[in-house]
């Protein structure tokens, strides 16, 4: 997700020592092909909770990396009380908490998950991932028709093949994606911009109730060799979706 904040004085104090923490408990990869994720995660979520002190100050911080830790290990029902307590202690971090959205929405509560993102753009209004993000919590709400009604905009977001995704979500088909993909040169800015068109394109099929398409896009992105917060959402993704290849149980 993009971080293009627009913070109060009040509020910019919290969210740095947020970041910190948070780059403190999951260090960035940008490529690690032969990563043991498992592994990964229970460290992680190991060094997060071994610096959880609820009564000190900074806790609200501290109960979001273990949420965002746990949110990445799959474990989202475990992650929700983290990210309730923490806005309990510090309500204005609410809308900058994209990440507790995305565990409302894998745990069925499309309508908070709606609202979480309705504040996020707030805060971060040129966020096409927030708008999509949002568009697929109405659509399993509320149905695809509401949620192609409800759109929120998002202008300005430069990264590929962001602009071509927010135009997909009213409809259409993938030609512009694909075509905005294929045109980068740069192999690494390629397999990003790749990672993120298979990522959005499995959760506007999911939206669509597509689930042989969802399943083909969001299996490609949970299989590139990423380990950055959203690679880690996409295979959280990829399991929660049902299995396309499974008879429906009536």
């Amino acid at each position: 997700m993009s971080h293009t904040f627009h913070l109060s004085p009040r509020v910019l104090f919290s969210i740095f020592a947020l970041t910190l923490s948070w780059l403190a408990i999951h260090p960035v990869h940008a490529q690690q092909p032969s990563i043991d994720h498992s592994a990964r995660h229970e460290l992680a979520i190991e060094r997060a909770r071994s610096n959880l002190r609820p009564d000190e100050p900074g806790s609200a911080n501290r109960q979001v990396a273990v949420a965002d830790a746990l949110l990445r290990a799959g474990k989202v029902d475990d992650s929700i009380p983290h990210y309730e307590n923490a806005i309990e202690q510090s309500p204005d971090m609410q809308p900058y908490l994209w990440q507790y959205g995305i565990a409302l929405f894998f745990a069925g509560r499309f309508e908070d998950g709606r609202e979480l993102f309705e504040a996020h753009r707030r805060v971060n209004p040129n966020d096409v991932e927030n708008a999509a993000w949002h568009f697929l919590c109405e659509a399993k709400a509320n149905g695809i028709d509401s949620a192609r009604k409800l759109l929120l905009p998002a202008p300005g977001d430069r990264r590929v093949p962001m602009s071509e995704i927010l135009d997909r979500l009213p409809g259409g088909d993938t030609d512009a994606i694909e075509a905005a993909v294929e045109a980068i040169d740069h192999p690494g800015s390629k397999q990003s911009a790749r990672f993120y068109a298979d990522l959005y394109l499995g959760m506007i099929a999911d939206a669509e109730d597509q689930p042989v398409a969802a399943e083909r896009f969001m299996k490609r992105a949970a299989a590139a060799p990423l380990a950055h917060y959203m690679a880690d959402v996409a295979r959280v993704y990829a399991k929660h979706l049902p299995d396309s290849t499974k008879p429906e149980v009536r």
